[in-house]
């Protein structure tokens, strides 16, 4: 796939970490980037920095997605690359022993789906 000024792309996550380094990556071979994310004040300067759009979106809602490409198409054109990018991760063990009194601490469940709506159903 030939990556110029005529390819739109969409990043997911595109504000800081892998995504911020993949949005400049393309933003460098001429590529029009649409920067999805949650952290706006970050996604806003790399928009600038690289001449994208910014697009406050949360992967876990359907409407703000929709909300995020009607934003990047009105601005890009079609997309022709979706990097997801966006995930999220914790250091939190399933199950662990209380040292108090041995008794099992659960993993916390709203915890897991977050992470699971995130790294999972955001993609989809």
């Amino acid at each position: 796939m030939k990556l110029d000024s005529t390819t739109a792309a969409v990043v997911t996550g595109g504000a800081s970490g892998l995504g911020a380094a993949t949005a400049r990556a393309l933003a460098a071979k001429g590529v029009k980037v649409a920067i999805f994310d949650l952290q706006v004040e970050k996604g806003e300067a790399l928009a600038a920095e690289i001449g994208g759009v910014f697009c406050e979106v949360n992967v876990t809602s359907e409407e703000s997605v929709d909300a995020g490409f009607a934003k990047a198409r009105a601005a890009n054109g079609q997309e022709a690359v979706l990097v997801c990018c966006a995930g999220t991760g914790n250091a939190m063990k399933t199950a662990s022993r209380s040292k108090e009194d041995g008794s099992i601490k659960h993993f916390s469940l709203a915890a897991f789906d977050w992470l699971i709506q995130i790294n999972l159903v955001g993609t989809f």
